[in-house]
């Protein structure tokens, strides 16, 4: 495929985060096309969305998805730009990449090194090898081995997250006891699971490195931000975050997406450990995520970072427009509800409310009521 400034964009699902990565694109004059099993995600209203488009849901029908991609690649045009948003997504694109290819541009890694990045077992095993610190791990292979090393409370959390989520609701395993512990582990044996102490990490303790890496290894552009406010509170989704360059996280999260040979756009979580005075590795998602509306306001603007690598024509992030906060409206306010919380004072960037695009809000609004929730993992 040649290079193209006209290439289309696919995004999908497209919901928060599609939402996202659809304005920041049609901002760009690129043609966005939403394609979602489910009509009620609030990118889908958005008027950055040049067309909607009904495609099959790759946990029900993997080969289904791929297969209607195919037959819809000269509809949606020539060497259109792959934006999945969710791990599902990403893995059925990453697993059919041979034919997709031959269509579509991928701005991605491929499946092997995806699931190396998403394999907790091979992801800590590399951050000791590199010195980066995580938390205090343990394996499951002799679960009552572990069981008695542990201290409690703790957590199991697979290897891969999107099959134990779908299979139990739950991001993570609370253990309060060797008893739970164990009880966990053998529900999960086939999952590939990890136990981990639970750090205590203090209100803003949450960062991630954000960033766009070519094929070639180089950094187009890399963004540190801290969630404040998560929802549900505990192992929820941000819906406070605020930009905050801190140089080590900077450093760590390069250079454990360097060891795996990681490009693309991706996220590199961290704790702060107030007993160990350092941050902490958690996880890689090998893909867009919830609030990759902050970095593009603040002038990393990874979407487009991604599509102009993938037609051929490079683009490079200015500098860091540090400071600004990225709230969800409707989880911060939920919250709200229950305890003071860290301000959405300043420059604030909106996930789904603007003037110029309320069809978003409205759909928000329409999912609240009779017509149903949108089923998202973000």
């Amino acid at each position: 495929m040649t290079a193209s400034s006209t290439a289309r964009a696919l995004v999908f699902n497209c919901h928060i985060t599609g939402l996202a990565v659809a304005r920041s694109l049609a901002a760009h004059g690129v043609e966005v096309i939403a394609l979602d099993p489910d009509p009620r995600g609030l990118g889908q209203a958005s008027r950055a969305v040049k067309e909607r488009h009904t495609c099959p849901n790759p946990l029900e029908d993997e080969k289904g998805l791929v297969q209607y991609l195919l037959d819809n690649a000269e509809r949606f045009g020539e060497g259109a730009v792959l934006f999945p948003t969710n791990d599902e997504w990403v893995m059925a694109v990453a697993r059919y990449r041979t034919q997709l290819e031959a269509c579509y541009r991928i701005p991605f890694s491929e499946l092997s090194v995806i699931d190396a990045v998403l394999d907790k077992r091979r992801l800590y095993a590399d951050a000791h090898h590199l010195g980066i610190p995580i938390p205090k791990t343990f394996t499951l292979n002799d679960p009552k081995a572990t069981s008695r090393e542990i201290r409690y409370p703790a957590i199991v959390k697979p290897a891969e997250q999107r099959r134990f989520y779908d299979r139990f609701g739950v991001k993570v395993f609370r253990a309060e006891n060797a008893a739970e512990l164990l009880r966990f582990a053998r529900e999960a044996a086939d999952l590939a699971c990890v136990a981990q102490e639970i750090v205590q990490v203090p209100p803003g303790g949450f960062y991630s490195f954000c960033s766009f890496i070519s094929a070639d290894g180089e950094v187009r552009g890399a963004f540190v931000g801290r969630k404040l406010e998560q929802y549900p509170e505990g192992f929820g989704t941000g819906c406070l975050v605020v930009g905050e360059q801190v140089p080590e996280i900077l450093e760590r999260g390069t250079a454990i997406l360097s060891a795996f040979g990681y490009h693309g756009i991706s996220e590199v979580e961290f704790i702060w450990d107030p007993m160990r005075k350092e941050h902490l590795l958690l996880d890689v998602n090998p893909r867009v995520w919830k609030w990759i509306g902050l970095p593009i306001a603040s002038g990393v603007d990874l979407p487009w970072l991604a599509y102009s690598d993938a037609i051929g024509r490079p683009a490079r992030a200015g500098a860091v427009r540090d400071g600004m906060r990225w709230i969800y409206e409707r989880d911060y306010a939920l919250l709200s509800r229950t305890r003071p919380l860290f301000p959405a004072t300043g420059e604030v960037v909106n996930a789904v409310w603007d003037p110029d695009d309320p069809g978003p809000f409205a759909q928000l609004i329409q999912n609240e009521g009779p017509a149903g929730k949108y089923y998202c993992a973000c």
